[in-house]
């Protein structure tokens, strides 16, 4: 199976167990977007291969359009720009997302940041900080990681 398709088949947030309003799915949506923009930018090697990964899976799992993609990408790299603090992002994904849904998410940024073949320890600093806010310890996330 190809990175792609793993990703999108991992990532499917139409199988979110909570009912989303329009605004939390928003709300969501964002969250997520910056911090696969995040992991992108964290080895300060931004790939064209990486963006366009973080492009079709997001208009796949999400069911935007490609303007809509688009928007959502632009979006998060303004919000990945002027946050502070990856908790706000973290914090959405907390309010939405159960458990299993959350390991999902780890694993798909596990998935991006191997992309290229290479894990850079500042992806993995990312990957760690990310886990950590949304209740995973070390020992989960090495879990999660052999898992993927």
């Amino acid at each position: 199976m190809s990175i792609l398709a793993s990703i999108k088949k991992l990532m499917r947030l139409s199988f979110i167990s909570k009912e989303l309003t329009s605004q939390e799915s928003e709300q969501l949506q964002l969250a997520i977007s910056a911090l696969m923009i995040e992991m992108i930018r964290a080895d300060f090697i931004e790939l064209q291969k990486e963006r366009q990964i973080m492009h079709d899976v997001l208009t796949a799992s999400m069911d935007l359009t490609e303007s809509e993609t688009e928007k959502l990408i632009e979006n998060a790299e303004t919000h990945s720009d002027y946050t502070i603090s990856l908790q706000l992002h973290t914090s959405v994904i907390n309010n939405f997302l159960n458990r299993s849904e959350k390991k999902t998410f780890i694993k798909n940024l596990w998935i991006m940041a191997n992309i290229d073949d290479e894990l850079h320890d500042l992806e993995m600093n990312l990957l760690s900080e990310v886990a950590g806010l949304l209740g995973f310890n070390q020992i989960q996330l090495k879990q999660l990681c052999k898992a993927s």
